[in-house]
């Protein structure tokens, strides 16, 4: 993927608050990068604020692709707090690079108190799978239909690829169904997906209760999804089953953010309204890095937004646009607001880029738990422990407080060398959770936090009702009353 290209997905995928991101046919060299890191890394350089991906491509080095250029991939990538309720990823089994998929965790419905007899229902999860479908078969050597025709080959499969792929997702669509799941597939079918033939692909998916979101939410007749058709017929479609809000849906522009055959298709889906509950997640509080009270965040800010002014030569550029209005008493073509709009936009792009970069912040990187909070405490003891040896003033109030909030009672025995090397191991073993467990105990914790509060609201829990000042006031008179009565607290009794 070219870095214009990648830029111009970014870019779309910040112009339309995407969630949920499914590429196929990526065209991706995989086998250059172990393990699709590249992918991982270029998704992350994009977003600060957490991401899933699963990607799928050719992993056969025993049967080569005849070109040097790898078609196919699919890759599902969820994206801000939609990558929070990720539950599992997978990919196309084969290695074949058919289709990749990614499970996000919808309400359990088996903690509710069941109205029938039947079997307990299972997570109402959502499943959503990015899809290739291979063109028909051709005479280059190297597409993909050929190559993943070879293989089956190999395995002793005669049948289709094309069909192979539908039988294999029909399959998954059965078991994930089975398993309580809604399913929102993405893909490019190389086929007619508003076709109704018994041996369409359409219709295999509708024999399974997925439907064509964007069909059915508008009439015919439908544009060509890609410029080498010559017909106008759509081949790439997104399928979902009725479970799915659909609330909107439709096609973007040819080479609207990239240079790209295909058009981007989109559906807004009410996601709560399809997960069953509203998403568990913290609050999310993103601190201002650019801060009036800190002079050298702003310096920095300054500098960074002099120099990205000066290279896109914005103040030349507004001084002529300037002059040319002047010249026209105040009148803007076209042409000329087309041109203040970009200026503006560049303007607030480097304005933007240099508050990014202006002040780093540490915080906030790592999913909190009670679990990684001990790991927390546990460092901090150390570190203050240490300084103290060095002379640096700290508070012996808190050097308490962590002694016995994580029962290192004896610690401050310990000598300047050996707490450097209780702290090194701390420091190892919060690294390997931070890496390994952290998310999951997150996710362990939050679903903990939703299940008491569901329990509450069932009427299960009741809340300790604080009581008003007037309400202790007449409590205590209501003693002093009682004491007087019987005698008790009072050298004189009875009055």
């Amino acid at each position: 993927m070219t870095h214009e290209k990648q830029e111009g997905l970014f870019k779309c995928w910040t112009d339309e608050r995407v969630g949920i991101a499914l590429l196929a046919e990526v065209n991706l060299q995989w086998s250059a990068v172990p393990r699709g890191h590249k992918w991982f890394d270029w998704v992350k350089s994009f977003t600060n604020q957490g991401h899933f991906s699963s990607v799928s491509y050719y992993e056969h080095q025993e049967f080569p692709t005849p070109s040097a250029h790898q078609w196919g991939g699919c890759s599902a990538t969820l994206l801000h707090k939609v990558a929070r309720r990720a539950k599992s990823g997978g990919k196309d089994e084969s290695g074949l690079g058919r289709f990749s998929w990614i499970k996000i965790r919808g309400r359990d419905i088996r903690q509710q108190e069941s109205q029938t007899d039947g079997p307990p229902a299972g997570p109402l999860d959502l499943v959503v799978v990015s899809a290739y479908r291979p063109n028909k078969e051709g005479t280059n050597a190297g597409s993909v239909w050929n190559y993943q025709r070879n293989y089956w080959l190999s395995k002793g499969v005669t049948m289709d690829p094309r069909d192979k792929l539908t039988l294999d997702l029909v399959d998954l669509i059965k078991q994930w169904k089975a398993e309580g799941c809604e399913i929102f597939l993405g893909l490019d079918a190389n086929e007619d997906v508003s076709y109704n033939s018994p041996s369409s692909f359409r219709q295999a998916m509708r024999s399974e209760g997925l439907t064509e979101a964007i069909l059915r939410q508008h009439q015919g007749p439908y544009p060509a999804t890609t410029q080498s058709r010559t017909t106008d017929t759509p081949i790439d479609g997104i399928f979902v089953t009725d479970g799915v809000c659909v609330t909107a849906g439709g096609y973007l522009d040819f080479q609207q953010y990239f240079k790209s055959d295909h058009r981007g298709l989109w559906i807004d889906i009410d996601l709560e309204a399809t997960l069953g509950a509203p998403p568990v997640t913290s609050p999310s509080f993103q601190p201002r890095r650019l801060t009036l009270a800190d002079g050298r965040s702003v310096d920095r800010y300054i500098k960074a937004a002099e120099a990205g002014y000066r290279h896109f030569r914005l103040p030349q550029r507004l001084t002529q646009l300037a002059e040319d209005i002047s010249v026209q008493d105040g009148y803007l073509t076209a042409n000329q607001q087309d041109r203040f709009n970009t200026i503006h936009r560049q303007a607030y792009e480097i304005r933007r880029h240099a508050e990014c970069n202006c002040r780093k912040l540490s915080m906030g990187k790592v999913h909190w738990s009670p679990q990684m909070q001990q790991k927390w405490d546990r460092l901090h003891l150390y570190q203050l422990l240490i300084l103290g040896y060095k002379q640096v003033r700290t508070s012996s109030r808190k050097v308490r407080r962590l002694l016995k909030k994580t029962g290192l009672s004896d610690a401050w025995k310990l000598s300047e060398a050996d707490l450097q090397a209780k702290w090194y191991v701390e420091h190892q073993a919060y690294k390997e959770v931070k890496r390994k467990r952290a998310h999951q105990w997150r996710l362990e914790y939050l679903e903990s936090q939703s299940a008491a509060v569901q329990k509450a609201k069932k009427g299960n829990i009741k809340a300790r009702s604080r009581r008003t000042r007037v309400q202790r006031m007449a409590q205590k008179e209501e003693t002093r009353r009682r004491r007087r009565a019987q005698g008790k607290g009072f050298s004189g009794g009875l009055q």
